[in-house]
């Protein structure tokens, strides 16, 4: 029983996709990347049309798919929400920026009856048109993606994700490492195996893969898109779990990003545990640490 209430625990935390692409480094209103630069890390949740306008400027312009929906999606979260939750529609500091995810839970139930998204669901409508496999898994077997599963099954919102379910649970779900297969190794292995590629030489997708030691299993805790359009601007665009709010960071690198991540104790076990691993598409970045690189 401790042991399976452990694992709806990792269940209910999971959030999803990390997101990152590169935008025209306009925090603050600042045009020049030189300029902006020198202001990020910056975050906003694009709370209104303002911030939410801008950055889906920059998804478009990066060729992901269903931008329009994804911007939906994010007001609709914002609305629901209210001024109450403290959501930001400005580029501001991240330690500045705290919303009230109590609130945000609140305002979602009492205006929707069905699931909100997480972030590999938000990840998936934004690459629908540009990630594809050689081979998927006709049945997915698992209970990490369980939520997600019954979300995208059972909720019309969520018909255009439906259309690539297995391609999703194969990509995100849970596997038992092979026999001499390290944790670490598994979700690259799925890449190759699988033969998964995005078709778009700007994006590529980061995750961050947790590790289960008392099932031997492992999952996509985070994930995310990363596209690259200057040496130092990228836009991290990210749902954080069900219920909780859209999130956009800006940074100047990856590793600027990775020691803000680092700093969510969600992503970790227990003292020891091994993981999580960060992966850029099927590359391994290493493991994610608080105060390292």
């Amino acid at each position: 029983m401790v042991k399976l209430m452990k694992k709806i625990n990792l269940l209910l935390f999971t959030c999803c996709s990390i997101l990152l692409i590169v935008s025209g480094c306009s925090a603050n209103n600042v045009d020049d990347t030189s300029d902006a630069k020198s202001v990020m890390p910056a975050v906003t949740n694009m709370a209104g049309s303002q911030t939410s306008a801008e950055v889906c400027d920059d998804l478009n312009a990066a060729g992901l798919s269903n931008v329009v929906t994804f911007n939906d999606w994010v007001l609709d979260f914002a609305g629901s929400a209210g001024d109450s939750a403290g959501l930001a529609d400005e580029w501001i500091q991240p330690g500045a920026n705290t919303p009230d995810l109590a609130a945000c839970a609140d305002g979602w139930e009492k205006q929707h009856d069905y699931s909100d998204a997480d972030c590999r669901m938000t990840a998936m409508l934004l690459l629908g048109g540009i990630i594809t496999a050689e081979k998927t898994d006709s049945e997915y077997t698992g209970t990490y993606l369980m939520f997600d599963v019954d979300a995208i099954e059972n909720t019309d919102r969520y018909e255009v994700i439906r259309k690539n379910l297995d391609l999703f649970t194969t990509l995100f779900g849970d596997r038992t490492p092979r026999k001499n297969e390290d944790p670490s190794e598994v979700f690259g292995n799925i890449w190759s195996e699988y033969g998964f590629s995005i078709n778009n030489d700007k994006v590529s997708l980061l995750s961050i893969v947790v590790y289960d030691p008392d099932f031997n299993q492992t999952f996509t805790g985070h994930t995310g898109i990363l596209v690259k359009q200057a040496e130092d601007c990228y836009l991290f665009i990210e749902k954080l779990a069900f219920e909780q709010p859209y999130q956009a960071i800006l940074v100047s690198n990856t590793d600027q990003l990775l020691e803000l991540l680092a700093e969510r104790d969600e992503y970790y076990g227990s003292e020891g545990d091994a993981g999580p691993f960060v992966y850029l598409n099927g590359d391994y970045l290493g493991e994610l640490k608080k105060g390292e690189l």
